[in-house]
């Protein structure tokens, strides 16, 4: 991956992103100037086989609404996780508009899709989610919650814990349809 990052995306880049440091899973680049607040991230789950293409169109959208970030996988084992790349937004709002332009970009690209992650097409190529206020992230809390509840479930012989999981996961103010928080 890191080849193809140079080669095919590097002008795009250099011009408008600067990298920020990386960590064994991921590299990150962040558009120059653009605001450091972040409301929510889109999850462009493209199939391995199509990451170039996927982060060269991400690469070229420096200057779409509230593009402030972004992360691809770094290695075998990163490019194995069905959120190999995503993408951080300065405003909520224009999520839709972004998934709306990613996915005429990426049209016919191989999907997989994120899980616990609200879609916005209905293949799983695009999702979204908004991390929660201690900055903790959405799908981290979420595993977490959910492995809690099953426990909970387990130690006291709970049947069907697995939808004593889900039950619980929407009192803790989660939409288990769409997989966001629910908005008061």
């Amino acid at each position: 991956m890191s080849a193809f990052v140079e080669s095919s995306c590097g002008p795009a880049l250099r011009r408008d992103w600067h990298e920020l440091p990386g960590t064994p899973h991921w590299r990150r680049w962040a558009v120059v100037g653009a605001s450091s607040r972040i409301e929510g991230k889109l999850y462009v789950s493209v199939a391995p086989e199509a990451l170039p293409e996927a982060v060269a169109t991400i690469a070229a959208l420096a200057r779409a609404p509230s593009i402030a970030a972004f992360k691809v996988a770094a290695g075998a084992a990163g490019i194995c996780r069905p959120d190999r790349l995503v993408v951080y937004v300065s405003a909520f709002e224009d999520l839709p508009n972004l998934g709306a332009l990613v996915r005429g970009r990426l049209a016919g690209c191989p999907a997989d899709g994120v899980p616990f992650t609200a879609a916005l097409t209905p293949d799983g190529m695009l999702s979204w989610a908004v991390d929660r206020p201690s900055g903790a992230s959405w799908r981290q809390w979420l595993a977490g919650r959910l492995a809690q509840h099953l426990h909970v479930a387990a130690d006291a012989g709970v049947p069907g814990p697995g939808r004593f999981a889900v039950d619980r996961l929407g009192l803790d103010g989660v939409d288990t349809v769409r997989w966001t928080p629910v908005m008061v």
